[in-house]
């Protein structure tokens, strides 16, 4: 991080600070890091001591000591150490945030919101733009008002970029985390039906996004997935990229197998993940990498070096089966792609679908989820496993196969046979990726 002093952390987000005795020395003490986790705690650290629903990191300042703060941050309590008072931490920690991003200098902050592809496509910029140039970006999906602050909190002098995940699950959040982390270049990818218990519709979802423009610095570059018309008329001038041949950036011949996605964009590209998608979230890598100034054999450099993040698409070989494990998150639009990514891989033997219940839909839940299930069985994909009581109506229609919940799914793993591809598809919180460690286990 880029070094501050403890007097003008409070002044950043109107603060009290608390010295003791030692008050100008304790004053000019120098922050390095920023921690809410005291498990990882570092010397020189300020200690943030945020509050949730079931726990308040207050309680744990004497271990936050312990582990080297020199300072925290608090909103009661009277810790040992130099501290900040303020109203809620939560909040004065996006205030600080913003202050230490208005201190980068040349670091490019690129920010990436969207539905779905989000992490896949962060993934795929930083694999292009570390070719050439030095930055971060952030850890797994840190995209919320914790995860944002502590991505920007990590950049060094020196970082040419910093890629910031932008997600949301309530309207606003989008615009106040491009307000926070005012990105020089921003990207939306796939828009899908995710979270319509607040947003409503598809419509709401894509205003939220587009929110994202909020917070675009003057000058700054607005990339946009132009196959979505509506969500095109919801920004300002922005350049496109997609399927559709109007884009500003089209991926043409794309080509998808289990080694990973082709496809032509002026010039041949290839990035080792599966999905006519990723070819889609590529052209955002691609698009920002020329905005950077990297050259198209370093941008193909990086994408074809770039590696998935966890539970994405992830294909994985275990003994004589073949896995697929698409299980950190879905909605429907999401679903579909990776349904439709099964159905185009030529495979010798049989395809298997193992497909848990999509969350947070609202009032589209139950109409979702019949929509998914007539399309599995219309790809003739081969057996159908559901899990969840959202495809409860499934448990009577031979040879389809239901489980109340991941735990009784596993006993599927005694049906696999040598030779399967099977896909595992679903909402996170139905954990089904214990149906892939029940296969692992089977075949060891």
């Amino acid at each position: 991080m880029l070094p501050l002093t403890l007097r003008e952390v409070a002044a950043a987000i109107d603060g009290t600070l608390v010295c003791g005795a030692l008050q100008a020395v304790s004053e000019s003490t120098q922050i390095g890091r920023v921690c809410t986790d005291t498990r990882q705690m570092h010397p020189d650290s300020l200690f943030i001591a945020l509050k949730g629903e079931t726990f308040d990191a207050h309680d744990h300042l004497d271990d936050a000591i312990a582990g080297g703060a020199v300072a925290a941050m608090v909103d009661h309590g009277a810790p040992s150490i130099p501290h900040v008072r303020v109203a809620n931490t939560r909040l004065a920690m996006g205030r600080l945030a913003n202050h230490v991003r208005r201190r980068f200098g040349e670091t490019k902050v690129i920010a990436v919101a969207g539905s779905n592809g989000k992490t896949g496509t962060k993934h795929l910029i930083h694999s292009v733009l570390a070719t050439r140039l030095r930055g971060t970006m952030s850890p797994k999906s840190f995209n919320n008002d914790v995860g944002v602050p502590l991505t920007l909190f990590d950049v060094e002098p020196g970082h040419d970029y910093v890629i910031v995940e932008i997600g949301t699950n309530h309207p606003g959040e989008v615009r106040h985390l491009s307000l926070m982390c005012e990105p020089d270049i921003a990207i939306i990818t796939s828009i899908g039906e995710e979270h319509l218990e607040f947003f409503k519709d598809l419509h709401g979802v894509r205003r939220e996004n587009a929110d994202i423009a909020a917070g675009v610095r003057g000058g700054g570059r607005i990339f946009v997935i132009g196959d979505d018309s509506h969500l095109r008329t919801l920004l300002p001038t922005t350049s496109t990229f997609g399927f559709d041949p109007t884009n500003d950036l089209v991926a043409r011949d794309v080509r998808t197998t289990l080694e990973g996605t082709s496809f032509v964009a002026g010039t041949p590209f290839m990035v080792p993940q599966i999905g006519r998608h990723n070819a889609s979230n590529a052209l955002a890598a691609i698009a920002v990498g020329r905005a950077m100034g990297l050259s198209d054999d370093d941008i193909r450099t990086g994408l074809a070096s770039a590696t998935a993040p966890e539970m994405r698409m992830q294909k994985r070989t275990i003994g004589p089966v073949t896995i697929i494990n698409d299980a950190y998150n879905a909605n429907p639009t999401s679903v579909r792609a990776a349904l439709t990514t099964l159905a185009e891989i030529d495979w010798p033997g049989r395809k298997i679908v193992v497909l848990g219940e999509m969350r947070e839909l609202g009032d589209t839940a139950a109409a979702a989820h019949h929509t998914i299930a007539d399309l599995a069985k219309s790809l003739l994909l081969g057996q159908l496993v559901f899990v969840g009581d959202a495809f409860a109506f499934t448990a009577s229609n031979v040879p389809d196969s239901w489980y109340s919940h991941a735990d009784a799914a596993c006993a599927f793993a005694d049906c696999i046979r040598p030779g399967d591809l099977i896909l595992i598809k679903a909402s996170r919180s139905i954990r089904l990726e214990k149906v892939e460690a029940a296969i692992a286990a089977r075949f060891a």
